[in-house]
């Protein structure tokens, strides 16, 4: 069980309710809590930590590593979009407000790291669970309005179709 909330919080990306988490693993708030201990133990050995509110639960990196993570956004924000970056990007355009999970379920890959350094570039913003492109996400595609993207309306319809299909699939 530690394992299966490991990577349910890892792949989850944010912080998720204690109610959420056991709904997902078929278990209890009360079991979950229970490996806590085990499980900040185990993430600490790997530069983790386990954050941990009233309600939710998180996966975060620890404070004895913000020098290298500032390194790392350093490096990352100065350097070319990578290829799973602009695929994220691409779709955010494209599906108009995509939920990460539509943009996930559409690559077929966890998306929130992309996400989030789209977010942190100032390409996208979160509203709610929608990602949304930015003024600044046009300029840097070259167009004014989205309609302007290569063979716009056909690209949306399809993603749009895929998605449409797999919600009736669940």
């Amino acid at each position: 069980m530690l394992q299966k909330i490991i990577t349910v919080l890892f792949i989850s990306g944010n912080p998720m309710e204690f109610f959420s988490l056991s709904k997902i693993l078929n278990t209890n708030e009360e079991e979950i809590s229970n490996l806590l201990p085990e499980i900040k133990n185990y993430l600490n050995q790997g530069g983790l930590d386990l954050l941990i509110t009233n309600k939710e639960i998180s996966i975060v990196t620890k404070s004895e590593n913000a020098d290298v993570i500032e390194n790392f956004w350093k490096e990352e924000l100065n350097s070319e979009l990578t290829q799973a970056s602009l695929q994220v990007l691409t779709l955010v355009a494209y599906l108009k407000n995509p939920t990460r999970s539509d943009i996930s379920f559409i690559r077929g890959v966890q998306s929130s790291q992309s996400i989030r350094t789209l977010a942190i570039r100032g390409l996208i913003t979160r509203e709610g669970e929608r990602c949304v492109l930015t003024g600044e996400a046009l300029k840097y595609l070259g167009i004014t309005k989205l309609e302007e993207l290569p063979d716009f309306e056909n690209i949306n319809k399809e993603l749009n179709e895929k998605l449409k299909f797999a919600s009736q699939i669940d």
